[in-house]
């Protein structure tokens, strides 16, 4: 689905500040809004109520460290201007209620035309995550895009008045293109049902690695992906989704390795490639049972994954994808394939999905519960805390069944 880049909004809103950034002095607009003019490091606590308003605006070129930040706002969190070279570490972001009707809750972080940007051990609640829109750093290890290491909850495109917004994700983005050395690892994301509202949980929109240094999106947690409310029977969105209406190899998704990720508990699908071309999703694991915790079924769920040309691209454009040596169980009735009740592979649309090993008959809720527990097992095993190292709680009780 179509990512939609954020306005920049240049209005401030004035108050008291409680906490001096810890190198360089900024503009600094009270408590609640922070707007950085120099590179340093900077902390505070930064709130704003104004759904037009970011808690923090960066305006430089210059390296700009963000640690153990507190974030409240109504709209984005974080803005970064073009050219940003930006850590974001340590903080943790809440999205709140919008002050105006007709839009969702702010993303923890919008930044168009960086040229750095690393974003590592945060906490994300109730915001519609990270958008990051073209770029202009080298791809060289300093000048690239690293997201690893966060804990997410509920990422929400509920509007106050209602609906919602289709394109809410944990990560989008939308072309970056040609970017060598891209990391996305070690995130945590979990979305209650009837507690938020998401699209695809990540989206990568006519974005692209390298042939030699493909983006790596790999061991990461995510799950939850249903509609609003959650047995509403339609919804596009997925766990991972490659996008794009890009008319040339060179402008559509491209060069995507994903691998050793669990996506559970999603309607619609886990995995798809709907554009682009060498795309490969490997060692996976994508599990489904088609259930709530209280036993209601899901009623917008489809297929685990598939590859399929959603934009009708000829073959210079989409091509060279595959989908490997993943473990899938995915319920869904009226499906066989392969086992009864389930719809492991998208049916005609799944060419290239080869060796995957399909998990026998049931897979329920403790099926799902128990990929929480290999989540838990594989950080403990490589040392691994995420946010700023607290203990994780478990998402929505699963009942055994």
């Amino acid at each position: 689905m179509i990512l939609r880049f954020a306005h920049f909004f240049s209005l401030l809103l004035p108050g008291t500040c409680l906490l001096l950034p810890s190198s360089q002095s900024g503009a600094l607009l009270g408590a609640d809004v922070l707007v950085v003019r120099h590179g340093g490091r900077y902390t505070g606590r930064f709130t704003s109520p104004n759904s037009a308003i970011p808690c923090v605006r960066i305006k430089t070129d210059e390296p700009v460290v963000l640690e153990n930040c507190e974030l409240r706002g109504a709209g984005d969190l974080i803005v970064a201007e073009p050219g940003a070279r930006l850590v974001v570490r340590y903080c943790r972001g809440y999205g709140l209620t919008p002050s105006l009707d007709n839009v969702s809750r702010g993303r923890f972080l919008t930044a168009a035309g960086a040229r750095s940007l690393r974003v590592e051990h945060n906490y994300l609640d109730h915001t519609i995550g990270i958008l990051v829109y073209q770029w202009v750093g080298d791809g060289s290890p300093a000048e690239t895009l690293t997201v690893r290491y966060n804990r997410v909850r509920n990422i929400d495109g509920r509007y106050r008045n209602g609906d919602a917004d289709a394109t809410a994700s944990f990560l989008g983005l939308n072309q970056v293109r040609g970017v060598a050395n891209v990391d996305i690892s070690y995130n945590e994301v979990v979305n209650e049902p009837n507690q938020c509202a998401t699209g695809d949980v990540v989206n990568f929109y006519n974005s692209s690695g390298t042939a030699r240094s493909p983006i790596r999106f790999h061991h990461n947690y995510i799950q939850g992906a249903y509609p609003y409310p959650a047995t509403a029977p339609h919804y596009t969105g997925t766990g991972l989704t490659t996008d794009g209406d890009g008319v040339s190899a060179l402008t559509t998704t491209a060069y995507v390795d994903a691998a050793h990720n669990q996506i559970v508990s999603t309607c619609n699908a886990a995995m798809n490639i709907a554009a682009g071309h060498h795309i490969r999703f490997h060692h996976n694991r994508m599990v489904t049972s088609g259930l709530l915790p209280d036993g209601q079924a899901l009623k917008a769920t489809y297929a685990a994954t598939s590859i399929f040309n959603a934009y009708h691209q000829p073959a210079t454009v989409f091509f060279g994808n595959r989908v490997d040596h993943n473990v899938i169980g995915y319920a869904k009735a009226g499906y066989a394939v392969p086992l009864a009740g389930r719809h492991d592979l998208s049916s005609g649309n799944c060419p290239a999905c080869e060796q995957n090993e399909h998990l026998p008959n049931p897979i329920t809720l403790a099926t799902e519960q128990r990929e929480w527990q290999l989540w838990q097992q594989k950080l403990r095993r490589r040392g691994i805390r995420l946010d700023a190292g607290t203990q994780p709680a478990p998402p929505t009780p699963l009942a055994r069944r």
